[in-house]
């Protein structure tokens, strides 16, 4: 999937393609992108105000030819949250939230902390790690996702029921 601003009707392309994918540690994303464009990774504020001001690490890039790109390898289980580094472009429906699951299929703790050196660290900050209750942003991806499915599964019911038992 490429690093690109969604439809207008369908702004949230990106984080319905990330659900749909189990991520494990070790996992490598692969962001293809215009040069004019970058990815962070952010806060969960941050993501939800689009605010590239204070990246907890700016997803170095390179390429050429127009052509931009960068590579960031999931370390750690928890929730990372990365979004255009054009606020206009995140707000567009350009910014995606990744599950990371460990070995056991367990998700680790929130968001990721700081870099303690700058915003361009060659190695990205990864999510903390470690056994902690799940995430309440977890907690509701799941919730719409199940209230998704039940949502289908009572359409269907009805009508079936209009269709079996309505003659």
């Amino acid at each position: 999937m490429g690093w690109a601003v969604p439809p207008a009707n369908a702004t949230d392309t990106l984080n319905r393609w990330a659900f749909r994918h189990r991520f494990h540690v070790s996992d490598v994303l692969d962001f293809k992108y215009s040069n004019n464009d970058s990815v962070l990774l952010v806060r969960p504020s941050d993501y939800d105000g689009c605010s590239a001001a204070s990246p907890v690490s700016r997803l170095k890039g390179g390429g050429g030819a127009g052509c931009g790109g960068a590579k960031f390898r999931l370390g750690d289980p928890g929730i990372f949250f990365f979004i255009s580094g054009v606020p206009a472009r995140c707000e567009a429906g350009l910014r995606m939230v990744v599950l990371v699951a460990d070995a056991r299929g367990s998700f680790g703790g929130g968001a990721p902390t700081p870099a303690p050196g700058g915003m361009e660290d060659d190695e990205p900050s990864r999510a903390p790690s470690g056994d902690r209750p799940i995430p309440v942003t977890f907690k509701l991806f799941v919730a719409a996702g199940l209230g998704f499915v039940s949502g289908c599964f009572l359409a269907g019911l009805v009508l079936w029921l209009c269709v079996n038992c309505g003659r």
